[in-house]
């Protein structure tokens, strides 16, 4: 069986502009890219004020030597539609897969309505990577442990549940880096899809995105009677319920 794992770059959130997509078509037995492909969006990248207000501005020169390397292909987002079609039909493409596939889904949908033209995605059935990663990787003990291990806590203090972080803890490489751009970011995508479909995963399900991996942090507290100290220490979950104060220290 072949898949299709995708990836896009975009100008912003509200309107994703793409200026990079890359996808790889799969062979899901051998487990290994049969084809993969690369594009700088020819509308985008000539408009510069529009690239300049992409998160990742300033990667301009890294697609640049991609481009001189021949490992990029510069073209307008139609084409660039129309290979990704000719591709779904060679290989008969019925599935296709991404990490946080809501968001790319959303780019080709805002992208092919502005350039009016037709969507190859729209008669495939789209799965997001980062539920299966959920259900079979962040949900883990060991995953947790590599996240205390390294530090790898969101803004708000929860584990990190990225594909980057979920890439570091397959490879046990802390230091690695996403590159967030289209063509190398499908590629460990895919390394994650496969490691899921190897601990269990079925491909063409869904499974639930956790995007919040809530870490317990031990609070301090101290209970009074009668201002009489009776416990000191810290709690990592409280609750109450008819008037019972319920901690769980986790000691």
């Amino acid at each position: 069986m072949h898949i299709l794992v995708f990836d896009t770059e975009t100008t912003s959130l509200d309107k994703p502009f793409c200026y990079d997509v890359g996808w790889a078509i799969v062979d899901t037995d051998q487990q290994v890219a049969v084809q993969e492909r690369h594009y700088v969006i020819e509308q985008t990248w000539h408009n510069l004020p529009l690239f300049e207000s992409a998160y990742y501005k300033e990667k301009r020169p890294g697609y640049v030597q991609l481009m001189r390397q021949h490992k990029a292909i510069m073209d307008k987002w139609g084409y660039v539609m129309r290979q990704l079609a000719r591709d779904l039909r060679q290989y008969n493409v019925t599935d296709a897969y991404a990490y946080n596939s809501q968001f790319d889904d959303k780019v080709f949908t805002f992208n092919c309505d502005w350039y009016k033209c037709n969507n190859p995605l729209e008669t495939i059935a789209i799965h997001d990577i980062w539920g299966y990663a959920s259900e079979f990787i962040t949900g883990n003990a060991d995953y947790r442990q590599f996240c205390e291990s390294h530090s790898l806590f969101t803004d708000t203090g929860n584990y990190k549940g990225s594909a980057e972080s979920v890439f570091q803890f397959l490879t046990r490489d802390a230091a690695f880096e996403e590159a967030h751009m289209g063509l190398y970011d499908v590629q460990i995508e895919t390394q994650i899809l496969l490691a899921c479909v190897r601990r269990g995963a079925v491909l063409g399900t869904d499974y639930k995105v956790r995007k919040v991996l809530p870490r317990p942090i031990a609070k301090p507290f101290t209970i009074k009677v009668d201002g009489r100290i009776v416990y000191s220490g810290t709690y990592q979950k409280k609750c109450t319920r008819n008037d019972t104060y319920s901690f769980t220290t986790g000691e």
